[in-house]
C-alpha cells in the first residue's frame, strides 16, 4: 500500500516594513517575546556564517550564471527548523551553519536586536512568523522557541485560498513589494506548518554618484567571453582590498555601518576559479583586514533576481538526513494528525537587488517544505569591474554578510 505523507512549509523572507493585516487568527497578538539574556559576540559567529555563505554560493552556479543568495535569511529558516531538528538531523544542520543549535538561537537573537530602528538613510530589518495549519499539534517548545529567539508572529489559519492572500500579503508588505509573492496555490492536504522570516535592506550610499559620474556604453567581458557594454559607476573610495589573485574595495553606505564589497578575479583568473579554491577563513580575512588606500573604483549598475532550489546544494553541504522521509528527526516541531513522519522537501531560496547611482535595495526569501512522510595611503589603486565579479553587502559592525552573489553577464 502507498503510504501517505504529512506536509510540512517552512519559508523564510528577507525584507521588512509595518505590519499587515490578516484574516487567520493570531496567537501572538497579546504576547511580548520574553527578553533573553545573551552575551554573543556577534563577530564570533560572522566567520561562521561567511563560510556558510561561501559554501551555499559555490554549490549554485554562480561562477557562469550569476547568482544572489542572502546567507542570514536561509539560517534564519534553517534555524527555526533546527528548533525542532532532533538526532543527526539537529548535528547536520548545525555542522553546515558553524554552530551548535544554541549559538545560532543566540547569534541570530543577538543580531536581530542590535538592528536599529533607523540608522542614518539605512533600512535593515528582519521579522517572523509562522502559519499553522488548524489541526496541526506543535509542540510548545518549539513555539517558545521561535517566538522568543526568532520574535514570530503566530497565526492560525484554514488552509485555503485565503491562506494565499494573507501569507502573500504579508510577504509583499514586509518586502516593500520586491517578492510580492511566495504562494501559487492554496496548500494540499499534506501541508501543515509554514515559517516565513522576512528581512529588508535599502540603504544610500554614503557618497552618492552624481550625473558626472555616469559613464555609459563601456565594455564588459561576460563570463562566456561575449563582449557587452554596461553603464558605469565611476568615484574614488579609501578602503582597498587585495590577497591572492584578487584586488577588490569597500564601499561604504550612509552612516558606514553597512557597505558594499566587490572583489575582483585578477587577469587570467576566472570567478569559478577564484570560488573553487577560496575558502570562508580566507574569505572573512579578507574583508576584515582591509587597508587604506586611494582606489579609482567602476562599479556596473546592475539588478540582480534569483530564485534557486536548495536542496541539492544543502545536501552537498552535508544537511541530508533533512530530506529523507526515512531519517528525518522534526519531531521536536509537531505530529500531524496522521502520525506521519515529517521531512524537507523542498526549500526555495528568492532574492532580489538592485544598485544605482543612489543606493541598494534588496530582498530575500526562503521557502522549506517539509514533507511527513588603518593604515597610511599609498598610490592610487584601481578597480575596474568590467569582467564577473563576487560582491556582497555586509554588516561592517558585526562583520556578517547580508547578502552576496555573482556578476556574470549585463544581460
Amino acid at each position: 500500500m502507498k503510504k501517505r505523507t504529512t506536509a510540512l512549509m517552512l519559508a523564510l523572507l528577507l525584507l521588512l516594513l509595518p505590519g499587515c493585516g490578516v484574516r487567520a487568527q493570531e496567537l501572538t497578538k497579546d504576547i511580548e517575546p520574553q527578553a533573553l539574556d545573551t552575551t554573543t559576540d556577534l563577530t564570533a559567529g560572522g566567520e561562521a556564517v561567511t563560510a556558510f555563505a561561501l559554501s551555499l554560493l559555490r554549490s549554485e552556479r554562480a561562477a557562469t550564471e550569476g547568482v544572489l543568495i542572502s546567507p542570514v535569511s536561509v539560517l534564519n529558516a534553517l534555524g527555526m527548523v533546527a528548533n525542532g531538528a532532533g538526532g543527526d538531523t539537529l548535528k547536520q544542520l548545525e555542522t553546515a551553519a558553524g554552530m551548535s543549535l544554541n549559538q545560532l538561537n543566540d547569534f541570530l537573537y543577538t543580531y536581530r536586536m542590535s538592528l536599529p530602528a533607523a540608522y542614518k538613510s539605512c533600512t535593515v530589518s528582519l521579522a517572523n512568523s509562522a502559519w499553522i495549519r488548524e489541526d496541526f499539534r506543535v509542540e510548545d517548545d518549539f513555539l517558545r522557541s521561535c517566538v522568543n529567539y526568532y520574535g514570530a508572529e503566530m497565526y492560525r489559519s484554514a488552509f485555503d485560498g485565503s491562506l494565499v492572500t494573507d501569507l502573500n500579503r504579508w510577504v509583499s508588505q514586509k518586502t516593500d513589494g520586491m517578492i510580492d509573492r511566495l504562494l501559487e496555490q492554496a496548500p494540499d492536504a499534506l501541508t501543515m506548518l509554514y515559517l516565513v522570516n522576512a528581512a529588508c535592506f535599502d540603504a544610500r550610499w554614503d557618497t552618492p554618484y552624481t550625473k558626472a559620474d555616469l559613464r555609459t556604453g563601456l565594455p564588459f567581458t561576460a563570463a562566456d567571453g561575449t563582449r557587452q557594454t554596461a553603464d558605469y559607476l565611476t568615484g574614488t573610495e579609501s578602503i582597498y582590498l587585495s590577497g591572492n589573485n584578487v584586488t577588490g574595495f569597500v564601499k561604504p553606505y550612509d552612516g558606514g555601518k553597512y557597505a558594499f564589497v566587490a572583489l575582483l578575479p585578477d587577469e587570467g583568473v576566472t570567478l569559478a576559479d577564484y570560488l573553487e579554491n577560496l575558502t570562508g577563513e580566507h574569505l572573512y580575512k579578507l574583508i576584515t583586514d582591509h587597508r587604506s588606500a586611494d582606489v579609482q573604483v567602476s562599479i556596473p549598475k546592475f539588478s540582480a533576481q534569483s530564485e534557486l532550489e536548495l536542496e541539492e546544494p544543502l545536501k552537498d553541504m552535508g544537511i541530508t538526513d533533512l530530506f529523507n522521509v526515512s531519517t528525518a528527526d522534526l519531531r521536536g516541531i509537531g505530529s500531524a494528525p496522521s502520525g506521519n513522519n515529517l521531512y524537507v522537501s523542498s526549500v526555495l531560496h528568492k532574492t532580489y537587488l538592485e544598485l544605482d547611482e543612489s543606493g541598494t535595495r534588496a530582498a530575500a526569501a526562503t521557502v522549506v517544505e517539509v514533507v511527513g512522510g588603518a593604515l597610511p595611503s599609498e598610490d592610487v589603486k584601481t578597480v575596474t569591474l568590467d569582467r564577473p565579479f563576487l560582491y556582497m553587502i555586509v554588516d561592517t559592525h558585526a562583520c556578517v554578510p547580508l547578502f552576496m552573489g555573482t556578476v556574470t553577464s549585463m544581460e
